[in-house]
């Protein structure tokens, strides 16, 4: 983890913390104002769950970056940004069931016999077998990743960690919001589809995620040696 500094104190990226209720606003105004729009716009393979395919690729593009740059710099291989490459790539893909529908691919064998949705896909099929909702378990643990952890990890010295604990990534603070509404959405209270919006909530956090490290990392983070910040103001994405 890196710890930037434990007040967080210094420049932040302030469209950050207003996105997702500027985002939740707009989704509102589409439900109240034109409710058929609204259904067109989250249902899928429409504009909603393409946007969290294209947020969840570029965030795990990202995270790749930042490994290789780490690696290139400072001669290690950072665990979670490789991790987190192969899981955005996978959720992207889970997402448009491996672009089953954009290229006619028939669902066949274990995803016909299992898949709840008739879908070619592993959370569908998951869902089938076990009768679990994936989307309970991904509100659950993303709530716990990007809105407790944060609050959590703030004050702690990673310095008395091991070096591969200290590799464990926390989201920064002002992604508690948009994890937090992200996982509310992931209840389907109003049509039964909010956990798209819930998921396109959670991939522009993956994806803002990707780009404060990659800034961390211009900023001279991710050093073998250290990980406490070399400055005591914290790096705005702009930078």
């Amino acid at each position: 983890m890196v710890l930037i500094d434990k007040s967080e104190t210094g420049r932040i990226p302030k469209w950050g913390l207003f996105v997702f209720p500027f985002l939740t606003i707009i989704f509102a105004g589409f439900y109240l104002l034109d409710e058929s729009l609204y259904r067109y716009i989250i249902k899928e393979d429409s504009i909603v769950e393409w946007l969290t395919f294209a947020f969840l690729f570029a965030a795990g593009i990202l995270s790749l970056i930042v490994a290789i740059r780490i690696k290139h710099t400072h001669q290690y291989l950072h665990w979670f940004f490789i991790l987190f490459f192969g899981f955005n790539i996978l959720a992207g893909l889970e997402e448009i069931s491996w672009g089953q529908r954009v290229f006619h691919v028939e669902t066949t064998g274990v995803f016909h016999e299992y898949s709840d949705q008739n879908e070619i896909n592993l959370h569908n099929t998951f869902q089938g077998i076990f009768h679990i909702k994936t989307k309970h378990i991904a509100l659950l643990v993303l709530f716990l990743y990007g809105s407790i952890l944060p609050g959590l990890m703030r004050d702690r010295n990673w310095q008395n960690e091991n070096f591969v604990v200290r590799q464990f990534i926390v989201p920064p603070m002002f992604l508690r919001g948009g994890f937090t509404i992200g996982a509310i959405l992931m209840l389907d209270f109003q049509t039964g589809h909010e956990e798209e919006i819930g998921e396109f909530f959670f991939s522009i956090c993956f994806f803002i995620m990707m780009l404060w490290n990659l800034t961390l990392f211009k900023r001279g983070y991710f050093r073998p040696d250290s990980y406490i910040s070399i400055s005591k103001r914290t790096p705005s994405l702009s930078e």
